[in-house]
């Protein structure tokens, strides 16, 4: 199997300093990102070494120009050698046609044309995908280095896994570690019971086989379409849990569709809860109800202190 320097309590780190860990991953992150390694994606995008699997990553983006660039890197840089990188744009009006293009003679496919929300598009790249293994990152959001190894690694050691996921870096605008997080042992019972439910998305990476017979992305979901098909993986396989190696880096700003749009997002993750559960109530159904209402309430206060202080 394809062997790096990805640990399993850690992504590749600089060496021993004072820094904190938030500090070096921050480091390391912006070592991966700031330089493209064109040789390197040359070799890949040639379908490098075919006794490894194939890994499909998929990048959903629309007007995402300011962040796109370093999510591409993030992908190409990875050195995977069998990978298939694809790119679905909804039609954005910002400049990233521009930034894919730079980047096409790497990628299997790229398109930019209107869709109707990140699921179409996702469901779009699923349908082109022919890796044994994939995922997605979206145009926000990076991969760590050795990501990729580490995630098909764990899946060939355990064929009776759907998904293999580890720890995320929440990141600022400026590639600044917010804080790091890792996840319990995910279970189906977890999945729709437990109100900390969260699923770090781009720090997984699922087998296509189990996706297909899952019945893959809904198009119809906007925001709990990973939610709703872990979900649905987990009723047919198991999955491994790479513990606090941090693989990812999931942004967090004002113009991200997670923060932006919260309470939607809460009434979609309630939706699909009832879906599989059957449930008027639950633990994740109030959680994410509760959410919804300290929502409104921080709007009251704003709306109120703007009425205060109409120069603020």
């Amino acid at each position: 199997m394809f062997t790096g320097a990805l640990s399993r309590d850690n992504a590749p780190l600089p060496a021993k300093t004072s820094l904190s860990r938030e500090e070096e991953i921050g480091s390391l992150i912006r070592g991966h990102i700031d330089l493209f390694d064109a040789e390197r994606a040359a070799r890949n995008a040639a379908d490098g070494d075919r006794s490894l699997p194939r890994v499909t990553v998929i990048t959903p983006s629309f007007n995402q120009a300011e962040f796109l660039e370093r999510t591409i890197r993030s992908v190409l840089n990875q050195g995977w050698p069998h990978l298939e990188y694809i790119v679905i744009d909804g039609g954005s009006g910002d400049g990233s046609p521009g930034i894919i293009r730079k980047y096409e003679d790497y990628l299997a496919y790229w398109v930019s044309e209107p869709d109707s929300g990140q699921g179409d598009a996702l469901a779009k790249g699923l349908a082109r995908s022919t890796g044994k293994y994939v995922t997605w990152v979206c145009s926000d959001d990076i991969l760590l280095p050795g990501a990729l190894e580490a995630l098909a690694a764990a899946l060939e050691a355990r064929p009776d896994a759907g998904i293999a996921y580890g720890a995320v870096a929440f990141l600022d605008e400026s590639d600044r570690v917010l804080k790091l997080r890792s996840y319990p042992d995910m279970s189906l019972r977890n999945l729709l019971y437990d109100r900390r439910s969260t699923i770090a998305q781009p720090s997984s990476l699922m087998r296509k086989k189990t996706v297909d017979e899952a019945g893959g992305i809904d198009p119809s979901l906007s925001y709990a379409m990973d939610y709703d098909l872990w979900i649905r993986i987990l009723k047919r396989s198991g999955c491994v849990n790479l513990g606090n190696t941090v693989l990812s880096g999931y942004r967090l700003h004002t113009r991200s569709k997670t923060v932006g749009s919260y309470r939607k997002m809460a009434l979609e993750k309630i939706r699909v809860n009832r879906r599989h559960t059957n449930d008027r109530i639950n633990r994740v159904i109030y959680a994410h109800s509760w959410y919804i209402v300290e929502d409104t309430f921080r709007r009251l206060r704003r709306k109120i202190r703007k009425g205060t202080n109409p120069r603020g």
